[in-house]
């Protein structure tokens, strides 16, 4: 999942999009961050007991968006950026960490079969 986002972030980045690297790599690291988090939170719970897995994507649900919502009041106050390009790094890295995610909840699942 790193070598995903930082590998696409500074493709991205410093080939097609130089001016706007910082905004694609701070569009990034907050979903990557906490899909890391989800994914090992969701495992840990999940080895548990197989029964937390859905309390435990509830939670991580509602932290994720308390944190994204923190996370934009904060770098949209604080920090002077054009806010086009982060938008769009920040969903579509939103939705690539969280097919990701899907993908590796898929695995885990079908693992305790």
């Amino acid at each position: 999942m790193v070598l995903v986002g930082v590998g696409l972030a500074g493709l991205i980045g410093g080939t097609f999009y130089n001016d706007y690297s910082s905004e694609i790599f701070l569009g990034m690291v907050a979903p990557l961050l906490l899909s890391i988090v989800s994914v090992l939170w969701s495992e840990s719970s999940f080895k548990k007991s197989p029964q937390l897995l859905t309390n435990t994507l509830i939670k991580t649900f509602i932290a994720r968006a308390v944190f994204f919502a923190l996370y934009f009041v904060l770098i949209f106050t604080y920090y002077d950026f054009e806010q086009i390009p982060f938008i769009i790094s920040f969903t579509s890295f939103f939705m690539i960490f969280y097919v990701i995610e899907a993908l590796f909840l898929q695995k885990l699942i079908k693992s305790k079969d």
